[in-house]
């Protein structure tokens, strides 16, 4: 019988991989897209896609790993406003061993040059008032730095507790980070789970991560 110290290792060894995988793949798109003509949605949206494409039924240590991402408008008809001030949803959930972990956060991106020091303060705001697990994406050529929205102070960033997107997931998965409060509706299917947070919270994307037990 497998015990219960040794489930946590073999988690704790998916987890470790995971952040490893998805850094690596942060790594490449920062490289592809930074001196390119991508805008900071495109990015994002670009990010969400081979986060998705690489680790959607992913099975690893005897976990399975599933990647979600949507895609919404953010100009013309159909557009989504953001009084949360975010540019990203970001869904983490893990089933293991009958517990489960269901919680969610919301992200802000930003390229590393950004001088708009005032827009960035008013959404950082609303995205603080919704949920203190808010944070700022700061593109860079190579990786992307995770500011938590606490460390954001008159729209300056304060990098002292940054992190990678890799991290910022391991750490929510390891229950240090994210929102329980904004967990998706698990009764529904993906797509419409997806869309009724991110419709509550009228963010453009949006990004789960699902984790579950399954064989080596």
């Amino acid at each position: 019988m497998v015990t219960e110290e040794e489930n946590r290792a073999r988690r704790e060894r998916a987890y470790r991989h995971v952040g490893q995988l998805i850094d690596g793949i942060v790594a490449q798109a920062c490289v592809r897209h930074y001196f390119a003509t991508t805008q900071e949605h495109q990015f994002t949206s670009k990010i969400a896609d081979r986060l998705e494409s690489e680790l959607n039924n992913l099975k690893v240590f005897g976990v399975s790993v599933s990647v979600h991402a949507q895609d919404f408008p953010d100009k013309g008809r159909g557009s989504w406003e953001k009084p949360s001030g975010a540019d990203v949803y970001i869904s983490v959930v893990m089933n293991a061993a009958g517990h489960t972990i269901n919680k969610g956060m919301t992200i802000q991106s930003k390229w590393d040059d950004s001088t708009d020091y005032a827009g960035l303060a008013e959404q950082v705001g609303k995205m603080k008032k919704r949920t203190k697990s808010s944070y700022v994406w700061v593109y860079g050529p190579s990786s992307i730095a995770v500011v938590p929205s606490g460390d954001v102070h008159g729209g300056r960033l304060d990098f002292s507790r940054a992190m990678t997107v890799g991290t910022l997931i391991t750490e929510a998965l390891r229950c240090h980070e994210a929102d329980p409060r904004l967990g998706l509706n698990l009764a529904l299917p993906i797509p419409n789970a997806l869309t009724a947070m991110m419709e509550q919270l009228t963010v453009p994307n949006g990004l789960s991560l699902t984790l579950t037990d399954g064989p080596v």
